[in-house]
């Protein structure tokens, strides 16, 4: 009786064991309207079979003799392989209809997923997915691999999972999705993932258009970081292969290594371009050097030996690893040299660096695998991304601060400069013309005096060259004038009639000289005074018809000037000069009126000259509101139009203005004439002009202090007076004499400025000081004779009377 009791326990024991053992081997379903997925790692069983590939039919045969292990967790990770694993687990439908789910397992990176599903009467339904299989041609239309299954009702169903990988990390979800947590957990990952990925395009986007517009290059190497960070995640989580690559290939294989290896070392340039390394730890530079060195390395290796596969998974992620210990030695280092970098910067380093040691510690399977483990890197990223962007725009910042820093000081050079050339130009016109004044001063004063003619003919060669050098030096001048928009028109009355007639005879020397015809056509009658600058309208003129008598060799020269009266008393004046030269060509046209521009190159060395006479003409006629047009054939000839208006003075105006004079006749009726100058040669010139002036006394003070001295104890009526002198210059004298250092009858004396210093400075200055004329060296007898009866009567007549 005992053992038949003892057989009967026995036997109950065995039986509940079974029911516990069935239990544990099968996850129990009742249908399919539940929104959260169901692992079913607690009753699924995996094995490693090594390289060994098997068939289904041939790994039922063999299970008996595998061992099996259980799942760890819901998520388990097997780490880097590229070992082939087989998984089993039973399902049961314990409802009385066939129910619809959905199995998720594996990573989207996964090679090779094979599901097979033992169905009534043993026969067995195979699918396969995986990162190898043209995604079109997958179970299921979804980045993750999905196997679509249906189970029967009141069924028990055995399931087998085939793993392949090359060395990449095979996780194993085994979740089973109803339709509605499928779609639910779909939401949740497009929420998640939207936001992570909105953020790498907005930070990537803004940073590549700000260095498209501050040229900085970290923001370029931080672009590139952001751009391979969102490269490496789209092909982790599946998008890449789905939207870029859906038929797989060898790109589409690789993409995880190279986006990995590439985002290693953008952010490892980036940091080390940010930081500036270099300045503080040239050690640390050629550590950077060295990783960039062994990235780019691998790189080469995954492109062209594809043996090693297997290998370069881990070996990035090592890389990985190290960039980050070395970015944190370098914030470090950086904090201790007193270079530390700015706050936000290291907290993305921070943010990273947490995120990046979870992933990559799950990656090789030392921390349980999760949903916020796995995806550690993304929070990590997307806080690191927010965080250097702030630091980027203080970045931005700084590089503003910086600039305008730098602008001030490029504004204080320029400044600089600008006076350093003003005293240049000054400098060198007034050494350049103090020696002209004596060439063409002594040349004319022998040429009136001489009647040897050869001896008259060459002084006039003389005098020419003069005053061609002359012209070169105002061209410089005036262009100088240009560049600084300095250029500016007088307003005064002069004679036009006269000024066009001295123009006609010079021109028709210089090409009496060339054996060419000049020919000059007047249309209607030219007033015979005018307002404006007599001086620059002559330049326009002038340089035209150099250019004209330069560029032709034979046949005409041509001026036509036309004019109409327009209301308000405004003179209509257009100008016309053509010539039968060498022309200029179609292509020089829209650049004749550019600096230093002649129809050709080596037309400097052939015709000589600057360029620089079409470029101050334009210049010139653009500040009379007028307009300049070329018209030219190439070995044909040239025509330019000038056209601009001047306005006329009121015919009740009277001019104020020294009485006329015969030319060559001079008569000071007795004044006594002080020169202020220091160069004995400009000495020599003013006292050859002055001693063929009838009933003209004067003396010479070699510099300011003399002529105050002189002053004090002889009577002057006038003085000519050089600005750039020593002891005391022509500036601080007349500033002296206006005050009534030499006495009350001295303080309104007449001074004119003589000096070869021909800026604008130099004229403004003259005249604010109280001198009464300015002109510059070589002195023209003609006109300073004209200027200083002009101060004499001056003093004789009512201003009222003609104002």
């Amino acid at each position: 009786m005992g053992n038949k009791v003892r057989n009967f326990i026995f036997i109950v024991i065995i039986i509940m064991i079974g029911d516990v053992f069935q239990s544990q081997a099968q996850k129990l379903l009742s249908g399919e309207n539940f929104i959260q997925p169901i692992s079913v790692f607690e009753h699924a069983k995996i094995t490693n079979v090594g390289s060994t590939f098997y068939s289904i039919e041939e790994f039922v045969k063999v299970e008996e003799e595998l061992a099996f292990n259980s799942i760890e967790g819901a998520n388990t990770n097997l780490g880097f392989t590229k070992d082939n694993y087989w998984l089993k687990f039973s399902l049961t439908n314990t409802s009385e209809r066939p129910i619809s789910l959905y199995f998720e397992t594996g990573r989207p990176i996964t090679d090779i997923v094979e599901l097979h599903q033992v169905i009534a009467n043993g026969n067995i339904l195979s699918q396969v997915s995986g990162d190898l299989i043209p995604f079109d041609e997958r179970p299921t239309s979804h980045r993750k691999i999905i196997f679509p299954i249906e189970l029967e009702a009141n069924t028990t169903q055995d399931f087998y999972v085939q793993y392949q990988s090359d060395g990449e990390v095979i996780n194993l979800p085994l979740d089973i999705h109803s339709a509605s947590s499928l779609i639910l957990s779909s939401y949740r990952d497009q929420l998640i993932y939207g936001v992570f990925y909105g953020i790498l395009l907005l930070a990537g986007a803004i940073y590549l258009f700000f260095y498209f517009g501050i040229r900085e290059r970290s923001f370029i190497l931080y672009f590139a970081y952001v751009f391979s960070i969102a490269f490496l995640h789209l092909s982790l989580d599946g998008y890449f292969f789905q939207y870029i690559t859906p038929n797989g290939g060898w790109f589409s294989n690789n993409a995880v290594l190279i986006a990995a290896a590439f985002s290693t070392l953008a952010f490892g340039r980036y940091t080390q371009i940010y930081m500036k390394v270099k300045t503080f730890s040239p050690i640390l530079h050629k550590i950077y050097n060295g990783l960039h060195l062994a990235v780019l390395t691998l790189i080469a290796a995954i492109c062209f030996i594809h043996a090693g596969q297997h290998l370069y998974y881990p070996l990035v992620n090592v890389l990985g690893i190290f960039l980050l210990f070395l970015i944190v030695i370098t914030a470090t280092t950086s904090h201790f040299k007193n270079a530390a970098q700015d706050i936000f910067f290291t907290l993305g380093i921070l943010s990273f660096f947490g995120g990046f040691i979870f992933f990559l510690l799950n990656n090789f399977g030392v921390i349980p695998n999760s949903f916020l483990t796995e995806n550690s890197s993304k929070l990590g990223t997307g806080l690191e991304i927010i965080f250097l962007s702030l630091s980027m725009a203080n970045r931005i910042r700084i590089l503003k601060s910086e600039k305008e820093k730098m602008q001030g000081i490029a504004l204080a050079q320029s400044q600089e400069s600008n006076e350093i050339k003003s005293f240049f130009l000054s400098n060198i016109s007034h050494e350049l013309r103090t020696p002209l004044n004596a060439v063409i001063g002594l040349s004319k004063s022998i040429q009136e005096s001489t009647t040897d003619e050869k001896t008259k003919s060459d002084l006039e060669v003389i005098q020419y060259s003069s005053l061609g050098l002359l012209s070169a030096i105002d061209d410089i001048l005036d262009y100088s004038k240009i560049e600084k928009k300095e250029l500016k028109l007088e307003e005064r009355q002069f004679d036009l009639i006269k000024m066009i007639k001295e123009l006609r005879s010079l021109t028709e020397n210089q090409a009496k000289d060339k054996n060419l015809n000049f020919v000059y056509e007047e249309i209607n009658q030219l007033p015979k005074f005018a307002l404006g600058d007599r001086s620059r309208l002559r330049q326009i003129i002038l340089n035209l018809l150099n250019n004209a008598i330069k560029f032709t060799n034979s046949g005409d020269v041509k001026l036509s000037i036309k004019t109409e009266m327009l209301p308000n008393n405004v003179l209509d004046l257009k100008i016309k000069i053509s010539d039968t030269g060498l022309g200029i060509r179609k292509e020089k046209l829209d650049r004749i009126f550019e600096s230093f521009i002649q129809e050709q190159i080596d037309d400097k060395r052939k015709f000589g000259g600057f360029g620089l006479g079409l470029c101050i003409v334009k210049a010139l006629v653009e500040l009379h509101n007028g307009k300049v047009t070329i018209q030219s054939e190439h070995g044909e000839g040239t025509t330019v139009d000038v056209s601009l208006t001047l306005n006329l003075p009121e015919k009740n105006t009277k001019e104020i203005q020294s009485p006329t004079h015969e030319k060559g006749v001079y008569d000071l009726n007795g004044k006594n004439i002080l020169i202020v100058e220091d160069n004995p040669v400009n000495q020599m010139v003013m006292k050859s002009i002055l001693r063929k002036w009838k009933n003209t006394t004067f003396d010479i003070a070699n510099h300011g202090l003399e002529a105050l001295d002189k002053l004090n104890v002889k009577q002057f009526d006038l003085i000519l007076m050089d600005l750039q002198m020593p002891e005391m210059d022509g500036y601080e004298a007349t500033e002296a004499i206006r005050n009534g250092v030499c006495g009350k009858q001295y303080e309104n004396i007449p001074i004119i400025a003589v000096t070869a210093d021909a800026t604008d400075k130099a004229k403004n200055k003259v005249k604010s000081i109280g001198m009464d004329d300015y002109m510059t060296k070589p002195v023209d007898s003609d006109e300073l004779y004209g200027k200083v009866m002009k101060c004499f009567y001056l003093q004789t007549v009512d201003l009222s009377e003609v104002l």
